[in-house]
């Protein structure tokens, strides 16, 4: 977590902006602020300010940013003599994952890989959570990330909990409301992806005694959004899908909890290697932190 914050320094200086070194990093803007405002706790002295521009950085920030430029250095150099060590200067990994996986963790948790890897390739394979553990049951990846339902066949950690959303338009009823009545997808028209089958999802619905009002089935997760977005109607998801939120839509809460739990596999009984095992540790350590 320490180099992190570091990184997450340098970055709002180099960006004068919070926001924009959140989206360079692949975190939350109140992830950054909340590291820059440990560092500052921690070091007892003021690091930026804010001011028309954007972001400043202070007097005593600027005394101690080589040193924190080096320390990140010195990190880089420390985690590439280890992997060497290990025999993982280079190689090739292959990665499976769901595209609310691929599109808003992957590219965070590649980009610093890149950083401190620079010899290894990481293959990133999206689709499907079926298509994914098929290709994992057959050796055709090396690690992926896969629903629990799914997870039992491999050997796998926990990663993240992702809670079912309603995804609605900003001028709908219940977009001031607390929480989104999952008896509603009975009355409003609700728009899905038409391609992809969650089991969790149809057995959450089928739990609750459900029927949504299907009006719409479209084959990519983009046009769902972009639909919600002209009022055209609502959609049942997984929070991580509109994380960081890009679309004009509201996300509510449902008034009956259920989350998916993500699980990080491997083949079982073959062991992690080395080169999975830098990925592995890089992976769960990024969305910890995030």
């Amino acid at each position: 977590m320490g180099i992190q914050r570091y990184n997450a320094f340098i970055k709002v200086i180099e960006e004068k902006s919070v926001s924009r070194a959140a989206k360079q990093m692949g975190y939350t803007q109140s992830a950054i602020s909340k590291m820059i405002s440990e560092l500052e706790k921690e070091w007892g002295i003021p690091l930026i300010f804010r001011n028309h521009d954007g972001v400043e950085i202070t007097a005593e920030g600027k005394e101690i940013l080589p040193d924190v430029r080096r320390i990140i250095k010195d990190y880089a150099r420390l985690n590439y003599t280890i992997s060497a060590l290990h025999g993982v200067t280079s190689g090739n990994i292959r990665v499976g994952a769901p595209p609310s996986v691929s599109a808003n963790i992957m590219p965070g948790v590649l980009k610093k890989f890149t950083v401190d890897y620079p010899n290894i390739k990481v293959e990133l394979i999206e689709g499907e959570d079926t298509y994914i553990a098929e290709l994992l049951r057959r050796g055709e990846i090396d690690i992926c990330i896969l629903p629990e339902s799914l997870a039992e066949k491999y050997d796998s950690v926990n990663l993240l909990s992702d809670p079912l959303v309603a995804i609605i338009p900003k001028d709908n009823r219940y977009s001031s409301k607390k929480h989104f009545p999952v008896k509603a997808f009975e009355e409003e028209d609700v728009i899905r992806v038409k391609e992809i089958l969650d089991t969790d999802i149809k057995r959450f619905l089928d739990d609750s005694e459900v029927r949504p009002k299907l009006l719409y089935e479209v084959s990519d997760v983009n046009v769902m959004l972009s639909m919600v977005e002209k009022g055209l109607g609502v959609c049942l998801d997984y929070e991580l899908l509109v994380t960081p939120l890009r679309y004009n839509v509201v996300v509510k809460a449902l008034d009956k909890t259920r989350k998916r739990k993500l699980k990080l596999c491997v083949r079982k009984g073959e062991g992690v290697t080395p080169l999975i095992n830098v990925f592995k540790k890089s992976l769960i350590e990024y969305v910890k932190n995030s």
